[in-house]
Formats: C-alpha cells, structure tokens, sequence
C-alpha cells in the first residue's frame, strides 16, 4: 500500500511531462504512471493541477543577528514553515563566524539552533569573511559533514566580513582543493563607501541614496573580479542576489573566457524599480545590492530566459518596521533585508508563466532542478523520479491570491509585496511524503526538518 497517491495532475518531473499519478511510499517517490491502481493511505486529487518538484531556496537568513541588536523577523521555525507555504520545501542558509571564532565551531552552533525548529529539509552554507577563523583542514572535516559550499564578500570591511583580495585568492585555491562551490556577496567596497561618506557630509540621508550609493558598476566590476579569481584557481563561483543589467553582462564575460561561474536573482529585483525608494514606506525596501532601474528589471528578465540566470533565490531577510525605523533620519542606520521565501514561485508563475517571460519548465529549473544540481542534492531533491525524496508542490493555475501581511506566513509585520496579485498558487507542499501545506494553510511539525549533507556541485 501507499502512503500517499496524488492522482490526475499535470505533472513535471523536472526532465519530461506526463498527465497522470505520483505514488509515494516511505517518504520516496515509488510509482510514476497513469490510473495507478494501488490503494493508498491518503489520496490527493490533482485534477486541473500542476505537479512539480518541491523548490528549493538556497538563499535564506533565518535567526539572524545585524548590527546592533537587530535580528531577522522569522526564526528557523517560521521561516521555514513561510517558504513551505510558497512551495519550497529545501531551504539553505547561512553559518556566520563570529569574530575570530573558527568556521567548524560556528557550524555546529547553527545547527544546535536549527534542528529543533525546521520545518522541511536544510543545508548551510558557511561564510568565510575576514574575522574569522579558517584551515584547509577546517575546509575538509567540513566536506565530511556534508558543507560544501563557501560564501565570501567583496564588501562590508567595517563588519568584519570582507576579505582582502590576497586572503580571498588563498581561500580560493583551498576551496577548489575541496570542489566547494563559492557564493559571491559582489558588490565594490571601494566605491561604496566614498559614496556612503560623500552622502553623509552633504545630508543626502533618504532611502534613494542607499540605491545611488550602490550603482550597477559597483555589482559588475565585483562580479568581473570574484569571477576571474575563479576562473585563474579552478573553482565554481555563484553570484547571489544579482541585480544589475551590468552585473549580468559580467558574468557572460567571464563565462566567455572559461570561468564556471554561475548567477542568482531574487523575486523582488523581478517585480519592483528603483521607485520604490522614494516612497514614503522606502526604508522597508533597503537591502544590499539595492533594486535597480527599469532597466535592470527587464535585463534580469531577459536573463531567466535566455539561461543567463541558473536559479532564483529568495535572500530572505526580513526585519520588522520597528527596526526598519532606525534609518527614518539616516538610510544607512536601517537594516538591510526584505521578505521573500514564499514569493518566489507565485512570483514566477504569475509574472513569468503566465504573462509568457519564461515556460514552466525553465521555472522548475530555476526553483528545483538546477538548485538541487548546483548544490550539490541532486537526484535525492529537484526531480519528481522513483527513488527520489517525495518533495512535490501542487499549483491551482487558476488560484488568484492578494499578496500581503494578512496572506503570507512570515512573522514579519509587514509586506513589500502588499496588495500584489498573483495568478497561480501554491495549494499542497509535501515534503518527504508527508503533506506539511495543505488547501495553503501550514499543518508541518517543528523540528521535522532534516539537516542534509550535500555533495559537490553538478550544474
């Protein structure tokens, strides 16, 4: 007998189409087919749905700490039951060393802090930044626990988290000893910061100077530098959050002369212009890199379709209007980070399936299948397939949802997405065969979720 038969839907592996039946069976894909005529435990009925592989986020902060005393809205508890409630059902975040703190001590201590909360599968990717401590042997007891993947900054130098391009070319040789993949926060801190100063000295304090702050040339010249340095010690470099025309002309460059590297967007570079910064509520908006021009918008765009961009990530981070408002005076005084783990795929199917940008298919590469490959979970997560976890998500095609506050399940108190409407919906998420999101209400457990050890990169 099945556990779980989800009968009559449009179902995509991920690889090919079929109309038909996906049979689950100790938290595995068991049988794939039409009219299977096994009894199960739990039927769902997909008729008129879509079926797809659960996404995956690689991309989140989770029980973050910044600054001074300000600390994301969602735990790994809420967070991860808002991503579930978008379809996600993997999630990876983020291991931040403290000041001289060694990389495989701070590892542990996330995951004490997870594992009694999450709600659906997790990974970590660990930061390498320039207070901390790290070995090439901390590099490979870490690969043994199943972390294979590095992020590094080109900025952020008064927070402790930027390497010097000596000590970053060094990191770079060991990380490719161990076939890490290496995340890329791409962003000149050079330039930023004269800007930051020149702004301070003339009162230019509002929301729109934290975009201006940040041109596209300060994304593109980081994302030419991080991507030769990959390019000249053999490793695989991801560029997250990208946000600029500009910065994607970069990666293509670098492409062209051989390097592996690969590119992220998130859905609020999709969606929104830099307008948003002379709003009354901008503050709610500021995160780094900021959102660029009109543009930009349609550059990224044109990157989904074209292959440019692999995958799309959330860079959930939110924090709360409270603290929000502590750059009502001064933008750079404000947290930076904005919502997003539940947006990502109603974001793409309503604005890029069905307004006919990309396919549907280049949407489950873009959430599933490639972020399962790049991150190294690839076939166990990404692909509806027997043998493979039973991470699925059921989509109304037809489900039209207003987006805000009092719709979606983060904790924060607001949303930079009120008021949005997205055609097409998320309805059912089931994780290792257990239904966690159901009729778009969550019912998963705390501490469900499971740490996954990961392997090499295979995009």
């Amino acid at each position: 007998m099945l556990d779980l038969l989800i009968r009559g839907g449009r179902v995509f592996t991920g690889e090919f189409w079929f109309e038909g039946d996906v049979g689950v069976k100790d938290g595995r894909v068991a049988l794939l087919g039409r009219n299977i005529e096994e009894d199960a435990e739990r039927i769902i009925d997909a008729g008129g749905m879509i079926v797809i592989p659960g996404g995956i986020d690689g991309h989140v902060h989770f029980q973050m700490p910044y600054g001074d005393g300000f600390r994301t809205a969602d735990d790994f508890y809420t967070g991860t039951i808002a991503a579930a409630c978008g379809g996600i059902t993997t999630i990876i975040d983020f291991v931040t060393p403290e000041p001289g703190q060694d990389i495989v001590e701070a590892f542990h201590r996330r995951r004490e802090e997870a594992d009694p909360l999450v709600a659906i599968d997790y990974g970590l990717h660990v930061c390498v930044t320039g207070a901390c401590r790290w070995s090439p042997s901390a590099l490979r007891e870490l690969y043994r626990e199943g972390v294979t993947s590095y992020k590094v900054f080109t900025a952020y130098s008064a927070r402790g988290l930027m390497m010097d391009d000596g000590v970053l070319l060094r990191f770079l040789e060991e990380a490719s000893r161990v076939r890490a993949l290496v995340l890329g926060h791409c962003e000149n801190e050079w330039i930023i910061r004269d800007n930051l100063e020149r702004f301070g000295r003339e009162g230019r304090l509002a929301p729109i100077y934290h975009a201006l702050s940040r041109p596209p040339v300060a994304e593109a010249e980081s994302v030419q530098r991080l991507g030769l340095y990959g390019l000249e010690k053999g490793v695989r470099i991801l560029v997250v959050h990208l946000s600029s025309g500009m910065g994607l002309d970069a990666a293509r460059m670098v492409r062209l002369m051989g390097g592996e590297i690969f590119v992220e967007t998130c859905p609020h570079y999709l969606v929104f212009t830099d307008e948003v910064y002379l709003r009354e509520d901008g503050l709610k908006y500021i995160m780094s890199p900021p959102i660029k021009g009109a543009r930009d918008r349609e550059a990224l765009w044109e990157g989904l379709m074209d292959g440019s961009i692999d995958v799309v990530g959330s860079d959930h981070a939110p924090f709360n209007w409270s603290e929000k408002l502590a750059g009502r005076d001064d933008f750079r005084k404000a947290p930076g980070g904005v919502q997003g783990t539940e947006n990502i795929i109603p974001i793409l199917f309503s604005e890029g399936v069905r307004r006919g940008r990309i396919s549907l298919e280049r949407m489950v590469e873009l959430v599933a299948l490639n972020p399962a490959k790049l991150y190294g979970l690839y076939p166990r997560k990404g692909v509806i397939a027997p043998g493979s976890d039973a991470d699925l998500t059921i989509i109304d095609p037809e489900k039209e949802v207003v987006l805000g506050r009092d719709t979606l399940h983060s904790n924060l108190d607001h949303s930079i997405y009120e008021g949005m409407k997205v055609r097409g919906y998320p309805v059912y998420t089931v994780s290792r065969g257990e239904v966690i999101v159901e009729d778009g209400e969550p019912v998963a457990r705390k501490g469900r979720g499971r740490f996954l050890k990961r392997g090499v990169s295979q995009l």
